[in-house]
């Protein structure tokens, strides 16, 4: 059986969650009331049962844990009253200052909760480690070769998307007469 919180964290975007994107200069847009919206309001949502998902329009990362964190951290400051010195000690000496890694430590996630999240970290900095590296290929090989299309042709073809097949070696790309002189 399916534990009720694993399918709340785990969830996908679908026609009841509410989208919400987080542009670089930090502003929030619901995409469905086609507005502006403050952490504040996405609280509200949240109180009102609303999924919420909040992704980076750069990115497209699902920054939602991330948001719905910088939410409690500001409802602290303006609580009148803080957690008990003694807890917050522990959460530093016992989570490395993360509440998050506080919280797995007595239990408060599914089992696995927290090695699919380390899992899904890694797959991203590996996707995002191969993206880099690709465009850097094309970037490179565009520069060198600035002035023959048919060479951009080629090094945009020697690029290899995820999930293809790579070669051991970079391609070599034809030299246009002029560079064949000045080599």
């Amino acid at each position: 059986m399916i534990n009720q919180n694993e399918t709340a964290m785990t969830a996908k975007p679908n026609s009841k969650v509410k989208i919400i994107k987080r542009y670089q200069n930090r502003k929030l847009y619901d995409t469905q009331q086609s507005c502006y919206v403050t952490l504040d309001d996405i609280a509200k949502m949240i109180r009102s049962n609303e999924e919420v998902m909040v992704i980076d329009n750069k990115s497209k990362n699902d920054i939602t844990a991330a948001t719905l964190t910088q939410i409690i951290f500001e409802s602290e400051k303006k609580a009148s009253q803080y957690a008990p010195l003694f807890t917050l000690r522990e959460i530093i000496q016992n989570g490395n200052g993360s509440i998050s890694s506080y919280l797995a430590k007595l239990g408060a996630f599914p089992l696995d909760y927290m090695a699919k999240q380390v899992q899904a970290a890694a797959d991203r900095i590996s996707t995002d480690d191969v993206k880099q590296n690709l465009e850097n290929r094309v970037a490179s090989a565009a520069s060198r070769y600035a002035g023959d299309n048919t060479v951009k042709a080629a090094a945009e073809k020697a690029t290899v998307l995820p999930g293809g097949q790579q070669d051991d070696e970079t391609p070599n790309l034809p030299i246009s007469n002029n560079q064949a002189l000045n080599n």
